[in-house]
């Protein structure tokens, strides 16, 4: 991942106490019963759909699971408090999120904790892995089918262990895509650092070729929709309030606000992006 990445996440920091009270970074899922208007509860509820489809239950509360793009490991906490484990770490390769992160993790400690590394070259033995997940992370590595980082998800997976993969995914081949919808894709990379989105189509034959089995699709994009409104506003909300106090607003912060709008349009380009979580196995 390319240092772009870290200047992103290192200007656009403070944005996780505006977004969620428990430093959540990413969209949240809407279900009946919650509130469309409060924020928080639908993202520890999208927290809670990466968790039940890790099989957390079968394991034992020592086996390690990895957040693969923790961010400040807020989804960490929320599985521990959910299930209780004793051995989860999270990798970031943004070592002011360790930093910070280390702080927040004080009350789970030594139990949850935060390591910079990538992704794509994890100081972890080959089969030492419980379960894995990443949850809008997996965008930042490099090329449309993530090839990178799936090998390096498949290698340390123990033998029958799961993973989860939430993240926006391109639909059509780009020889079918519209000229707005590549100029919109284009513009939200750049504002996001994103390398590439990932394309579902390549992204599944990848995982089949790895031998991935018990592959599982699941479409959120309607279920993410309330909080994908809820992003612009508070981005343009956040950085006009920033600057009335004096802080002067670099580029990657404007982009980060224009890319939080233009989402939108990319959102309603139905045939051509959704929003999905994977779920599979390593064969035992």
């Amino acid at each position: 991942m390319s240092n772009d990445v870290v200047q992103y996440f290192s200007d656009t920091g403070l944005d996780y106490a505006a977004w969620s009270r428990q430093f959540n970074m990413h969209f949240g899922y809407w279900r009946w019963g919650l509130n469309p208007l409060r924020r928080e509860p639908m993202l520890e509820e999208m927290n809670r759909q990466v968790s039940s489809r890790l099989g957390l239950d079968a394991l034992d509360r020592n086996d390690l699971v990895v957040d693969l793009g923790c961010g400040l490991g807020a989804t960490m906490r929320s599985l521990t408090r959910r299930w209780g484990s004793q051995n989860l770490l999270g990798v970031t390769v943004v070592p002011w999120q360790v930093e910070q992160a280390a702080l927040l993790n004080q009350e789970f400690a030594p139990g949850v904790r935060v390591e910079q590394a990538s992704y794509l070259d994890l100081p972890l033995a080959e089969g030492s892995v419980a379960a894995a997940y990443a949850l809008e992370s997996h965008c930042y590595a490099h090329g449309p089918d993530k090839a990178d980082f799936y090998r390096e998800l498949y290698r340390i997976l123990k033998p029958g262990a799961r993973f989860v993969v939430v993240d926006g995914f391109t639909m059509r081949a780009p020889a079918r895509r519209t000229r707005l919808f590549r100029s919109l894709l284009q513009q939200i990379s750049e504002g996001w650092a994103v390398d590439s989105f990932p394309h579902m189509p390549a992204v599944w034959d990848g995982l089949q070729q790895l031998g991935f089995d018990d592959l599982q699709r699941h479409d959120f994009s309607w279920n993410i929709a309330p909080t994908a409104l809820h992003a612009p506003f508070l981005a343009l909300s956040f950085a006009v309030s920033r600057w009335f106090a004096g802080d002067r607003l670099n580029q990657v912060r404007w982009n980060h606000v224009r890319a939080c709008f233009l989402s939108l349009a990319v959102g309603m380009h139905r045939g051509d992006f959704s929003y999905c979580l994977i779920s599979g196995r390593k064969p035992e």
